[in-house]
């Protein structure tokens, strides 16, 4: 035990420097982090507890990294908003999609398929795009009339960028706290996913039948994941994190929650220290703090190869082709007498 507290001394340096220029930043007491049953102590990687690293990470940060404008202090503003989206609608399941400015096509094949669904059975279904800035000129302009023909177009005041991903999770979360706050369930999904509404509204439909309205977040969990530090565009430095592996995280792909998820994540981002890569800030640092229990159903995710056969049963389909993504939406829709189970 002491030589592992002396190994995350010495990772953590950096806390404590010596320089007198630069004297140690005022430490926070931050609430204590209760394990939830999914993601335990268990958790062991190479003799070390992935739950003790994020925990001594999370406990020992410093006042200067929870300084964000963004995260920490929720400095978001709406450049384009449509903040009626929910008002006066009883709904039952929001959709928020993650879609780089210029991908217009790409918006317009999920309003042509999976978007087109507002009503299953009863229940009501809204649909969101989360964009951050652009510096084009033209496409802006795209997004303006865009946003005006569709209105499901939010876009926020940080740079759309690979490495902004963070902030426009934290965004989104923002937006669903102010202007859909009464959604009975939150679905984040990237543009290179295709819904099984049917499936999925079965799926919660079910949840809601057993009142299970509270404490879901659904995902597919990465439970052993180290920091690449070899020179890649995903590299995280050692300042940045300051460990071996990260805590077990939600892959940033899609992820059903319920409401209240959504408000406990949104308020640990005050406490939590910036990290670019948004599975892990937002899929594992948020619901560590947050104490929300990670569930992966075995139906959650299917990767749909380019040589497309068939699709069997799952909740979201993965794949980058447009193409691919149009003729999964048709094997869903002609579903029509196929049951799919979980």
């Amino acid at each position: 035990m002491k030589d592992t507290q002396h190994r995350y001394m010495k990772d953590l340096s950096f806390y404590n420097s010596e320089d007198k220029e630069s004297p140690e930043p005022e430490r926070i007491v931050h609430k204590t982090i209760t394990k939830a049953t999914g993601i335990n102590n268990k958790t062991v990687f190479k003799e070390m507890n992935i739950s003790t690293e994020f925990e001594y990470f999370y406990l020992n940060v410093s006042q200067e990294r929870l300084n964000d404008a963004f995260l920490h202090k929720h400095q978001y503003r709406t450049l384009l908003n449509n903040d009626m989206k929910c008002i006066g609608k009883n709904v039952f399941l929001l959709v928020f999609v993650h879609v780089a400015s210029h991908k217009i096509l790409r918006r317009h094949l999920i309003r042509s398929t999976y978007g087109s669904i507002s009503e299953f059975e009863d229940h009501h279904i809204e649909y969101i795009f989360v964009l951050g800035q652009t510096s084009n000129i033209t496409v802006q302009r795209e997004i303006n009339d865009e946003s005006r023909k569709y209105k499901d177009i939010v876009q926020g005041n940080f740079e759309d960028s690979y490495r902004n991903l963070t902030y426009k999770l934290v965004f989104s979360m923002f937006w669903v706290n102010s202007y859909c706050s009464r959604a009975k369930y939150v679905i984040k999904v990237d543009d290179d996913l295709i819904i099984n509404i049917p499936f999925v509204m079965r799926h919660l439909q079910q949840k809601a039948k057993n009142n299970v309205f509270t404490n879901v977040l659904e995902c597919i969990t990465q439970l052993v994941s180290a920091p690449l530090r070899k020179g890649y565009k995903t590299d995280i430095s050692i300042l940045e994190y300051p460990f071996q592996t990260f805590p077990p995280y939600c892959s940033g792909a899609s992820s059903i929650m319920s409401m209240d998820v959504i408000r406990k994540m949104y308020d640990a981002t005050k406490q939590v220290p910036f990290i670019w890569i948004e599975d892990v800030y937002g899929g594992g640092f948020l619901p560590w703090v947050s104490n929300i229990e990670m569930q992966t159903p075995g139906c959650f995710l299917e990767k749909v190869g380019d040589k497309y056969n068939d699709i069997s049963c799952s909740l979201v389909y993965l794949t980058d082709s447009m193409r691919i993504q149009r003729i999964v939406w048709e094997t869903i829709s002609n579903r029509t007498k196929f049951q799919c189970k979980c």
